[in-house]
């Protein structure tokens, strides 16, 4: 099924210009759940209500407002919002041109499809077939959706794709974190460095990757759809009080097993108390996951 644009833009560097359109490159396939009243079963609805007049009001009464301080806001209509872009030819002004390993993933935040617009077919080819060549992306401003976007434009299959970024000023400091030090030895870096090599692909293959909780959960829906009960399997859980693990022994131990066939043994532990388990009831614990 062939993709529909979302909306036009221009990309431009030096004197050209290309007509291009976006298209949803990503999809999400969470599984989302609506709030229902729990006693009849009936979907709830969202209602915005105002304090002062004390009563719902309708979402054609709302205006987006700013505020400068305490209950006191700049307001602003969608049209006067809308006036500050260009209607449909938003221009992507290329700034610059940088291998695509200077750029942190960090910074990444969405991803669109561009392709041609009529008339851009020869120009857009001639910019994704220069950038592959010389192993270059393309950093640009673009203005949408009441901001102005830093992006990345890079050659992707027989085109282009568009990356939306953070600003540096939008990623938080690393170095806020705690980190607990602790020394490392020089066997257990080398043993980590032959196991990283076990593990090492030539190339990324995404297919062999399954959202193996969504499938669990919608396995259950299809079975509560079905009148059926969902009963949980007893599991043992273990009380983590001071474990130490053995890393020299885990790192062996993931070595001799064949990392590549993912077979895992488990490491080593020796513990500052005795470990106890208990048995959990046989009872299936329920995860609330936010409702949407």
């Amino acid at each position: 099924m062939a993709l529909r644009p979302l909306r036009n833009a221009t990309i431009s560097f030096g004197l050209v210009s290309i007509p291009v359109r976006f298209y949803t490159a990503t999809k999400s396939e969470d599984v989302h759940f609506n709030l229902l009243h729990e006693s009849c079963g009936t979907r709830v609805n969202r209602k915005w209500w105002c304090p002062h007049h004390e009563k719902i009001v309708s979402a054609d009464e709302l205006i987006r407002g700013y505020a400068v301080s305490k209950s006191k806001y700049v307001t602003f209509t969608d049209e006067e919002i809308d006036a500050l872009e260009s209607d449909d030819n938003r221009a992507l002004d290329i700034t610059e041109f940088v291998s695509l390993d200077q750029i942190d993933p960090l910074f990444f935040e969405k991803a669109y499809f561009l392709g041609p617009a009529p008339g851009g077919g020869k120009t857009y080819k001639l910019l994704s077939s220069a950038m592959k060549k010389e192993g270059k992306v393309a950093l640009a401003r673009w203005v949408s959706a009441s901001r102005e976007h830093l992006v990345v434009l890079r050659p992707y299959e027989n085109g282009l794709v568009l990356h939306t970024m953070f600003y540096a000023d939008e990623v938080r400091d690393f170095g806020a974190i705690d980190l607990e030090e602790g020394p490392v030895k020089e066997k257990e870096i080398k043993l980590a460095e032959m196991l990283i090599a076990e593990l090492t692909e030539k190339k990324f293959n995404p297919l062999q990757y399954k959202d193996e909780y969504r499938r669990r959960l919608l396995d259950r829906i299809r079975g509560k759809s079905k009148g059926r009960d969902i009963v949980g399997q007893d599991e043992e859980e273990d009380e983590k009080g001071g474990e130490v693990i053995d890393i020299m022994e885990a790192l062996r131990r993931s070595l001799d097993g064949g990392a590549k066939g993912r077979k895992r043994a488990p490491a080593k532990r020796t513990t500052t108390r005795p470990t106890t388990r208990k048995q959990s009831s046989s009872k299936t614990t329920t995860h609330k996951r936010r409702a949407s």
